[in-house]
C-alpha cells in the first residue's frame, strides 16, 4: 500500500512539474510576442469558456471521482456509472454550448477564430473523463499522456505563433491539446470497461450532483467571474492581461502543492466508505504538515521575488503586474489548505452542504469586493478581492473540517517555518546587490533560499515533512513504479 501510494505521488509530481516547467519555457516567448492586450483578449475568452465548462459539468468532476472510487472494483456498476455520467455530461454540454453561442454571437462574427476555439473547448469537455482517471488512480497513464501532449503543444507555440496577429492560435493549440486528451482518455475508458446493455438510473445522481453543481458554480464565481467583471468594469484588455498573467504565474506554484490532494482524494473517499477514520486522520495530518512546510516558503518567494519573476517570465511590458503578484502571494497556501479541508475532508465524508455554505459565502464576498474595488484599483482590486475571498473560504472550511477530523500540527512547527522563510529577505537582498540580471538574481535567490530553508528545517528544526521529502526523493529511482 505504501509503495503503491508512493508511486502514484511520483507520477502526479512529474505531471505537476511539467505543468510548471513547460509554461516557464513558453511564457517568456508568448508574453513578448503577444503582449498584455492580446493576452487579455485570449484569457478573457478562455476564462469565459471555462465558466461554461463548469456549468456544463453540473458537478460531475467532483461527484464522479468519489463515486468511481467506491465502485471501481465492480465492473458492472463501474460501466453503468460511466455511461450515466457521460450521457448527463454530454446533454449539459450541448446546452451550455448553445447558450455560449447566443451570448457571444457578435464576438463569433468579429473575433471568430478565438471564440470558435473557446466553443470547441466547451464541447470537448464532456469527453475528458479526468474524473475517471483520478477515481481509478490512473496516475501513470495521466502523467505520460499529459507530458506527450504538453511537449507537442510547446513545439506548436514556437512554430505557429510568430506575430501578435497570431493570438487566436494560442487558444487553438490548447483546443488541439484537449482533443488529443479526449481521444486518449476515451480509448483507455473503452479498453478497460466492458459495456453491455443494462438499465441506467439517472435519478439517484441528481441530488448529490445538484449539491456539487452549486459548489462548482460558486467556486467559478471567484475563480473566473472576477476576470469577466474586470473586463466589463474597466473595458481595459491590458488590465485583464496583467491580472490573468499574474494569476497563472502564481498558480503554477500551486500545482505541486495540490499533488497531495489529487492523489489522496480517491483513497480517502474509499477509506471513508469503509469507516477507517484512523487511517484518514493519519493521511490528513501528514498533508497538513506538508502544505504548511512547503506553502509558506513558496508564498514568501513569490512576494519577495515578484519583480524578477515578472521581468524574466513576462517581460518589461508586464511590470504593472508586480504588485498584483505580491497581493496574490498567499494564494498557493490558502488554496492548498482549503483544498485539504474541502476535497480531502468534507467531500469524502459526504459533507457537501458545509462545503456549499462556505462557497456561497465566498461567492457573495467575491462579487461584492470586486464591484467595490475594481472601479478604483483595476486589476489590483480584483487581486485583493481574490485573496480575501480565498482566505475567508479557508477559515470557514477549516472550521468545518476540524469538527470531523481534529487536525494536529504543532504551533512550534508553524513558527519555525515562518522564521526560516523570513530569513529569505537578507538572502534575496544580497543576491540583488551581487547581480544586475533578473535571471541571475532569480536563480541564485531561489537556490540559496531553498538551501537555507532545507538546512534549517532538516538539521535545526528537525521538520518531519522536509526529512520525508528528502528521503522520498532519494529513493524515487531505487524502486520500480508499479503499473497504474
Amino acid at each position: 500500500m505504501a509503495n503503491e501510494l508512493k508511486n502514484k505521488f511520483t507520477y502526479q509530481f512529474i505531471l505537476s512539474a511539467t505543468q510548471v516547467l513547460l509554461p516557464l519555457i513558453s511564457y517568456p516567448y508568448i508574453t513578448r510576442i503577444l503582449g498584455p492586450g492580446n493576452l487579455g483578449k485570449i484569457n478573457y475568452a478562455d476564462f469565459l469558456s471555462q465558466l461554461f465548462i463548469i456549468f456544463a459539468a453540473f458537478g460531475i468532476p467532483f461527484y464522479a471521482v468519489r463515486a468511481i472510487a467506491v465502485v471501481k472494483n465492480d465492473a458492472d456498476k463501474r460501466a453503468a456509472l460511466i455511461q450515466e455520467m457521460l450521457l448527463l455530461h454530454s446533454l449539459f454540454t450541448l446546452i451550455a454550448g448553445c447558450i455560449f453561442v447566443v451570448i457571444n454571437y457578435s464576438q463569433l462574427h468579429t473575433n471568430s477564430g478565438l471564440y470558435l476555439f473557446a466553443l470547441a473547448n466547451i464541447l470537448l469537455s464532456s469527453g475528458l473523463f479526468e474524473w475517471y482517471m483520478q477515481g481509478m488512480e490512473a496516475f501513470k497513464f495521466a502523467a505520460v499522456r499529459t507530458i506527450i501532449i504538453r511537449l507537442s503543444m510547446l513545439l506548436a507555440f514556437f512554430v505557429l505563433i510568430k506575430d501578435a496577429k497570431d493570438y487566436p492560435f494560442y487558444l487553438g493549440i490548447f483546443s488541439a491539446g484537449y482533443l488529443a486528451q479526449v481521444i486518449l482518455n476515451c480509448y483507455k475508458v473503452v479498453k478497460e470497461n466492458h459495456f453491455v446493455k443494462q438499465p441506467l438510473y439517472f435519478r439517484k445522481h441528481f441530488r448529490p450532483l445538484w449539491h456539487f453543481f452549486l459548489i462548482s458554480s460558486g467556486i467559478s464565481i471567484f475563480i473566473f467571474f472576477d476576470t469577466i467583471l474586470l473586463q466589463q468594469l474597466t473595458h481595459n484588455e491590458k488590465e485583464v492581461g496583467y491580472y490573468t498573467t499574474s494569476i497563472k504565474l502564481v498558480k503554477m506554484c500551486l500545482t505541486v502543492l495540490l499533488t497531495i490532494g489529487t492523489v489522496l482524494m480517491p483513497r480517502l473517499s474509499y477509506l471513508a466508505s469503509t469507516g477507517n477514520t484512523d487511517e484518514i486522520k493519519k493521511h490528513l495530518n501528514k498533508s497538513f504538515l506538508f502544505i504548511v512546510t512547503l506553502g509558506v516558503p513558496i508564498s514568501a518567494v513569490l512576494y519577495l521575488m515578484a519583480p524578477e519573476i515578472i521581468k524574466l517570465i513576462a517581460g518589461e511590458d508586464f511590470l504593472p503586474a508586480i504588485p498584483i503578484i505580491k497581493i496574490l502571494a498567499l494564494l498557493p497556501l490558502a488554496i492548498s489548505l482549503s483544498n485539504l479541508f474541502c476535497f480531502q475532508t468534507l467531500i469524502p465524508f459526504n459533507q457537501e452542504r458545509k462545503f456549499l455554505t462556505a462557497v456561497i459565502i465566498g461567492g457573495i464576498t467575491s462579487v461584492v469586493l470586486n464591484f467595490l474595488m475594481i472601479p478604483s484599483l483595476n486589476a489590483a482590486g480584483a487581486a485583493w478581492a481574490n485573496i480575501i475571498t480565498e482566505i475567508l473560504i479557508t477559515i470557514i472550511t477549516g472550521w468545518y473540517a476540524y469538527k470531523i477530523i481534529s487536525f494536529t500540527i504543532s504551533s512550534i512547527v508553524i513558527v519555525q517555518t515562518i522564521i526560516a522563510s523570513l530569513l529569505f529577505i537578507p538572502v534575496i537582498l544580497f543576491c540583488r546587490s551581487a547581480f544586475t540580471s533578473s535571471l541571475y538574481v532569480l536563480l541564485s535567490g531561489i537556490s540559496c533560499c531553498v538551501l537555507l530553508y532545507v538546512v534549517l528545517q532538516y538539521f535545526l528544526f528537525n521538520n518531519a515533512a522536509v526529512k520525508e521529502i528528502i528521503f522520498y526523493i532519494s529513493n524515487i529511482f531505487k524502486t520500480n513504479p508499479e503499473k497504474s
